[in-house]
């Protein structure tokens, strides 16, 4: 989920979006005024939903990125639930379904993209210490920083996804009792070799938990000054990985649902790393060349995202190029820079956690709408207004739950808020008993 590192890096927007200040004499021009004032809804709007970190970096693509992957999430899930739910959306079998339905069936390879995102952000604190001197990582202060930063939001959903199960089907508590401890305990991959039934989008953040894990290891590969050696062993990791996965993964399924099944991805985050710390110094240098790559590069990902075989060996290599193309690229890097588009993407954890029950409280309600329309137009119309619901739904939710678990100090905020209620109830009881 951040999926988990990917949604949950400790940088900072340096550019936070201010209110504009309105000239009084704009008011006299009711058009001026008028647009004066959506400026500053847009400007508060974008500052509610902008995330709040604390390291003192900001890496806009990576957040742009997070809005492609949680779009490619989205749509696989809605689609699913179209073609599961209204019958008249799915017209003869997969291969024959419109260009558009296909591209939604492998949304799910979204998830994949957060890994890359995920290898990259944390790769860069322990990449920095190792090739450009920077202070060495408190491993502590590092997984301390992931429970403040993870735990009270997916914690909180659980226990709603629970009650919401518990009012729907009374008498399952007992039998998803133990799928929701290990669900907590982020095992159900290992003990279960299946996704849990109670979150069904954990199983990736519990690979996300056994990367977290790994990550000092792992980043000992920095430690190796030869820069071609260095990248070299990363490709080879890589390579080894996928061919090893050929004959291990599909015969066994908690493999399958663990990080030897997606290690890759985390891989070419930390390649991506590498380049951005020292061949680009983490000041791409853009260019018309780059967004040629992103141009053919993304209908070819789907289209490569169509054969089991390319989606396995091109895949990785494909996401890298794609990823160096949004920082390297002049309007590619723009769109994916776009305030609008990194907000979103920056709130993509509590995205994760609930869409698909947004999707499905909300869709029994606007299946029908534009049934009679051929499929594609059809599906626009669905994304559109289910994707609304989402876009509202998730961003309180991320204000409400998500955003105050980016400060740092907020356990500390939260002890001093708790002491200084206690005086405050202490004195009620005391007016209360004295009268």
């Amino acid at each position: 989920m951040e999926l988990a590192a990917a949604v949950l890096s400790d940088e900072v927007q340096s550019d936070t979006v201010q209110p504009d200040v309105m000239d009084p004499d704009s008011r006299r021009d009711t058009g001026a005024s008028s647009a004066s004032l959506f400026s500053n809804y847009s400007a508060l709007v974008l500052r509610s939903l902008s995330r709040e970190t604390s390291s003192g970096r900001f890496i806009p693509e990576m957040d742009g990125l997070r809005f492609a992957a949680i779009a490619m999430v989205v749509l696989y899930h809605l689609n699913g639930y179209l073609m599961a739910k209204a019958v008249f959306y799915e017209r003869g079998t997969t291969s024959q379904l419109d260009w558009l339905c296909r591209s939604a069936l492998v949304g799910f390879h979204g998830v994949e993209l957060f890994f890359v995102i995920s290898g990259f952000i944390l790769a860069l604190p322990f990449a920095a210490h190792y090739l450009v001197e920077a202070p060495a990582v408190n491993l502590r202060k590092y997984y301390l920083r992931r429970l403040t930063r993870l735990e009270p939001p997916y914690f909180v959903t659980i226990l709603l996804l629970l009650a919401l199960g518990i009012c729907t089907h009374p008498g399952s508590v007992t039998a998803i009792l133990p799928h929701l401890a290990s669900s907590l305990a982020y095992l159900h991959n290992v003990i279960y070799g299946a996704q849990s039934t109670v979150i069904g989008v954990a199983w990736s953040l519990e690979i996300e938990v056994q990367f977290y894990l790994l990550v000092p290891l792992l980043t000992l590969v920095f430690a190796i000054r030869n820069p071609r050696l260095r990248r070299s062993l990363l490709i080879g990791l890589t390579l080894t990985t996928l061919a090893a996965q050929t004959l291990l993964v599909s015969h066994h399924p908690r493999i399958a649902l663990s990080i030897l099944a997606y290690l890759q991805f985390f891989l070419v985050g930390f390649l991506l790393a590498d380049i951005f710390l020292t061949s680009w110094k983490s000041s791409p240098r853009r260019s018309l060349h780059w967004d040629l790559v992103a141009l053919a590069g993304w209908p070819l990902l789907f289209l490569a995202l169509q054969s089991t075989v390319l989606t396995h060996w091109v895949f990785p290599a494909l996401v890298f190029a794609l990823y160096c193309a949004t920082f390297r690229g002049r309007w590619i890097n723009r769109f994916f820079c776009n305030r609008w588009i990194t907000a979103v993407g920056g709130m993509c954890y509590s995205i994760y956690l609930i869409h698909y029950e947004v999707i499905s409280a909300v869709g029994r309600f606007t299946k029908t709408v534009g049934a009679h329309l051929p499929n594609p137009v059809y599906f626009l119309v669905q994304i559109v207004l289910v994707g609304s619901c989402i876009a509202v739904v998730c961003g309180i939710y991320f204000v409400v739950l998500e955003k105050p678990c980016m400060r740092r100090d907020w356990p500390q905020r939260l002890r001093a808020y708790a002491k200084s209620m206690i005086p405050a109830r202490q004195a009620r009881a005391n007016t209360t008993f004295a009268d």
